[in-house]
């Protein structure tokens, strides 16, 4: 079973939303929501592993976010309350209307700041939430504020340049010195799933799939308070899972972190350990296995 080639496309909020399925058509859906710069094939592997362990139970759908993968690219600001807009209209296209279809949210890093947002501003439409090594984005600083709003403006001016690289196997030796948890095979899949053949360059030449305008600051930025107390208003039971070994452990103190997991009223946390950020990609069985006990403890 595979994420990467089994894709589909959706007219979703005036964009081409590109997303991947797999699984039973008829089986439980799982929504799972990829991180920045990454797409919703980065699941396949954990995608897998949960199969292997519960055969014909699972849907899968994977999008790839706005500007990101397969999805169209709107080469301009990426206001995030946008995100829970399309994730509303994927939702509403994918599994059906309203409260009676409630989902399992799955989400990985920036795609936990969706999912936990939207679980706690349209509760009853979401059954479980997991979440994997997030809820850790470090409060703003407000002395920042100033400067993030003059590099916005000149971001309109001069907007900042594509990324490429030279060949693959460039691509790949930045995301090995990014990730080192990673083997060569899950860095190599990363790069294959994160850049494409730049066209208007040579054959070997490899664009990233991701928009440039994702690294512009947007003149506002994380309020752990406003999250917070959108957290608070979550009825679905969460589990948090996080990476033993990950650098996101360090954005937030260990005190901090048990604050923001009290928000949700009922609240389960996983740590695997030896494992970084993307720790569905580098540990997939484990982290199948937290997801599959705790989905069906809380059936």
């Amino acid at each position: 079973m595979s994420l990467i080639d089994n894709i589909a496309f959706y007219s979703i909020s005036d964009l081409r939303y590109a997303v991947r399925e797999a699984g039973n058509p008829a089986g439980v859906p799982l929504v799972l929501l990829h991180g920045l710069m990454d797409t919703g094939a980065g699941f396949d592997n954990l995608v897998s592993a949960i199969e292997a362990r519960a055969p014909g139970r699972y849907r899968y759908i994977a999008p790839d976010w706005r500007g990101h993968g397969q999805t169209t690219a709107t080469h301009d600001s990426y206001w995030f309350p946008l995100y829970l807009l399309d994730l509303e209209r994927l939702l509403d296209r994918l599994t059906g209307h309203g409260p009676s279809n409630p989902v399992t949210l799955i989400a990985h890093s920036m795609g936990v700041q969706i999912a936990s947002l939207y679980a706690g501003t349209r509760p009853e439409r979401v059954s479980h939430l997991i979440t994997l090594d997030s809820l850790n984005v470090p409060d703003a600083d407000t002395d920042k504020v100033p400067d993030r709003y003059r590099r916005w403006l000149d971001a309109h001016t001069a907007p900042p340049a594509e990324k490429s690289y030279a060949d693959l196997d460039a691509a790949i030796s930045r995301i090995a010195h990014r990730y080192p948890e990673l083997s060569a095979a899950q860095t190599r899949f990363l790069a294959e799933q994160w850049t494409r053949v730049d066209g208007d360059s040579d054959a070997n030449r490899r664009r990233m799939r991701v928009d440039r305008w994702h690294r512009v600051p947007l003149p506002y930025a994380f309020r752990a308070a406003e999250a917070m107390a959108v957290w608070a208003e979550v009825r679905a039971p969460v589990l948090c899972i996080d990476g033993g070994d990950s650098p996101a452990r360090h954005f937030c103190s260990d005190v901090e972190m048990a604050r923001r997991r009290a928000c949700f009223a009922d609240l389960t946390h996983a740590v695997i350990d030896g494992c970084g950020h993307m720790l569905h990609l580098q540990a997939p069985d484990a982290v199948a296995a937290e997801i599959c006990a705790f989905l069906e403890e809380r059936a």
